[in-house]
């Protein structure tokens, strides 16, 4: 079943969105007595029964609770160039269902995608939104934020206390090496775009000690293919915690 989530902790009896209480109505054919687990704001999930079915608005009592926020190794932050068409669509979908903390879209000086202010607001918000719906589809307990779109040198000011992987085309130094210093703690994993990293985007990272350039082997990936390839490394190595 589609996990549900509600934007507060739950204490009492609530109301549904209209968005699940059509879904929870509609599409699973709940109706009054039926029960369904709910994930609240502070990731605890609860067993409720449906106290009045309306696809407007869905009334349910919370009866006890089923699972507990589970224990995490830390931040999984993706820092990913912008992709054209809906290919930055897709690895925001996919890095939800991997479990990732944070996505962080970024305009990087090869992105062929260019954003003015009101398009990155309504593009943040369609993200935002395929973000929650992966994660309600694969049974997260959370779901992963969608920040604003920050230029590189914001990414590395505003995250670079952390450990910085980057893959990069002309490295050699493979992925796994940095592995065992990832496992646990916060990590960000930054991809570029279609078009790559600029060589000042590069000789930028190089003057932070957290970043790390490593390869991902002798093949050129795809942008969308890098972002959830290292992704998925890095996550295995943590246990998908």
């Amino acid at each position: 079943m589609r996990k549900v989530f509600v934007g507060f902790p739950i204490t009492s009896d609530f109301i549904l969105s209209p968005e699940d209480s059509r879904h929870i109505v509609t599409v699973l054919r709940k109706r009054q007595g039926d029960r369904v687990p709910v994930t609240d704001a502070e990731g605890v999930t609860y067993e409720c029964r449906i106290k009045k079915a309306d696809s407007q608005q869905t009334l349910m009592e919370p009866l006890h609770r089923t699972g507990e926020r589970p224990e995490s190794a830390g931040r999984v932050i993706l820092a990913a160039g912008l992709l054209k068409n809906d290919k930055f669509e897709w690895v925001v979908q996919k890095a939800a269902e991997l479990g990732v903390s944070a996505i962080v879209p970024v305009q990087m000086e090869h992105c062929v995608v260019k954003l003015n202010d009101t398009r990155r607001k309504d593009r943040r918000l369609r993200w935002q939104r395929i973000a929650q719906e992966a994660a309600k589809q694969c049974g997260r307990n959370d779901i992963p934020d969608v920040t604003d779109v920050l230029s590189f040198t914001e990414v590395l000011d505003t995250y670079g206390t952390m450990p910085v992987i980057i893959p990069f085309e002309k490295e050699t130094r493979p992925l796994r090496e940095c592995c065992a210093t990832v496992r646990t703690g916060d990590v960000v994993i930054c991809i570029g775009p279609e078009g790559g990293f600029s060589d000042g985007e590069i000789a930028a990272a190089s003057m932070r000690e957290q970043c790390q350039t490593v390869s991902l082997g002798p093949r050129i990936l795809r942008a969308e293919t890098a972002a959830i390839a290292s992704l998925a490394i890095i996550m295995y190595e943590r246990g998908f915690k």
